[in-house]
Parts: structure tokens; C-alpha cells; sequence
């Protein structure tokens, strides 16, 4: 896991209710900074997106898109475990920007979407919030009944993370609508709620509480990743 992962550090778990109270606490103050960072970010990138023809472009776009996403994913296999206090901060700020600009170009497709829909464009975003934060909170019920055991999820997760790039990368160069779109978005979703509900199981009950910005940089981009397939769902779902 990095440089910052300490083999003899206490999972928060087994720490004194305190100390995981404080972890937990601390967690959820850089996941909400890392969000604003990302939501700010990605305003910047939809403007851009809207005013500059030429970011239009089918495989620009997609450069634009993998380029920040694999980025930030590197950077959450990396950096944000650095020892370095300095170091991680800025990791964390820049993978979450990084997800901000690739953010951009689904905004601005859902605002577009929703404005010939229902003459409002915050229609799909705010349905989107809506209800990543309603499972987001129905996760973090369940795991507070104990810790799961959830290493088969994760390896699956582990096995499918370049089939669903790759079926990524085919949908958006060949759009597909109708029944086959909505059951690929369905897949994503499915996913990346399982991503999500690994991540905060691993936060919650097996992460050391040295490991605030990590635990909260995968929590950050397990939200920020269901958020994008939900939102690419329910706009399918109006197109079918």
C-alpha cells in the first residue's frame, strides 16, 4: 500500500473508542474537502467544455477523460501514502482535481440533457446527489452492525477493473442506448457501489488510523465514481 502503510499500526478497529472516533472524524472532514475540490474543479471544466470547441472533439475528450482518471488512480495507489505530510496533501488535492476535469464533460452532457427534458439543468445532478447520498448513508448503517468480509468482493472488483475500462472506452466511442445502455450502466452502478461500500469497509474496520488522507482520498473517489455512473444512468434511462 506505500510508503505510509505501517505494518505495526493499530487498525482503527482495535484503537481506543477515542482515537477511532477522532480517525473517523478526521476522515470524513478530508472526504468532504477532497468533494468541494472535485466540485469545484469540475465547474472550471464545464465552462471549458461548453466554450471551447475544439475539447468537442470525440478523441480529445477521451484523452481528456482516461488521462484524469487513470491519474488519479495513480495516485491513490501512491502518493497519498507517502511519508510525507507535504506530499500527501497535494496528492490528495490533485487527484481530486484531476477527477474534477474529467467531471467536467459528464456535467455538462447531464445539464444539457436535462435542460431539453424538464428546462432545468441541475434536474439529473440533483437526483444523482440525491441518491448517492441516501446509499452512501444506508452503507455506512450497515457496516456500523461490525466489520464484513468482503475480500471476495474486492477480488472481483480486482478482476474486472480493466474489462469495465475497456467497456468504458467502447460505449463512449460507440454510444449505445436502449435496453443495452441502460443494463451497461446498471453494471457500472453495481459496481462502483460495490467499490464504495470495500472502500468504507476497509476504512472503517481495517485501515490503521494513521492513514487519514488515503482512507479518505478512496472513500472520495468511491463517491465521486458512483456519482458519475448514476448520473450516466439516469440519463439513459430518458433516452431509452
Amino acid at each position: 500500500m506505500g510508503a505510509y502503510s505501517n505494518p505495526y499500526a493499530v487498525a482503527a478497529i482495535e484503537a481506543p473508542e477515542s482515537a477511532r472516533a477522532e480517525f473517523l472524524r478526521s476522515v470524513g472532514l478530508w472526504t468532504a474537502g477532497g468533494l468541494m475540490i472535485a466540485g469545484a474543479t469540475s465547474v472550471f471544466s464545464t465552462a471549458a467544455v461548453a466554450l471551447i470547441p475544439a475539447l468537442h472533439n470525440q478523441w480529445v475528450s477521451l484523452g481528456i477523460m482516461l488521462g484524469t482518471m487513470f491519474g488519479a488512480q495513480a495516485i491513490g495507489r501512491s502518493a497519498v501514502y507517502s511519508e510525507s505530510a507535504a506530499t500527501r496533501t497535494l496528492a490528495f488535492a490533485g487527484g481530486m482535481a484531476l477527477e474534477g476535469v474529467a467531471m467536467g464533460y459528464l456535467l455538462f452532457s447531464a445539464m444539457l440533457v436535462s435542460w431539453n427534458l424538464y428546462a432545468n439543468p441541475l434536474v439529473f445532478l440533483f437526483q444523482g446527489l440525491g441518491l448517492v447520498g441516501l446509499t452512501f448513508v444506508g452503507m455506512i448503517a450497515y457496516l456500523l452492525t461490525g466489520p464484513k468480509n468482503l475480500s471476495m468482493l474486492g477480488g472481483a472488483l480486482s478482476a474486472m477493473v480493466l474489462p469495465m475500462i475497456g467497456l468504458m472506452v467502447i460505449s463512449f466511442v460507440f454510444p449505445m442506448n436502449g435496453i443495452v445502455g441502460i443494463l451497461m450502466s446498471l453494471v457500472f452502478v453495481g459496481m462502483s457501489a460495490g467499490g464504495l461500500l470495500y472502500n468504507l469497509n476497509a476504512v472503517m474496520h481495517t485501515m490503521s488510523t494513521k492513514m487519514v488522507v488515503p482512507a479518505a482520498y478512496h472513500v472520495s473517489m468511491g463517491i465521486l465514481v458512483l456519482f458519475w455512473n448514476v448520473v450516466t444512468l439516469l440519463m439513459k434511462l430518458q433516452r431509452r
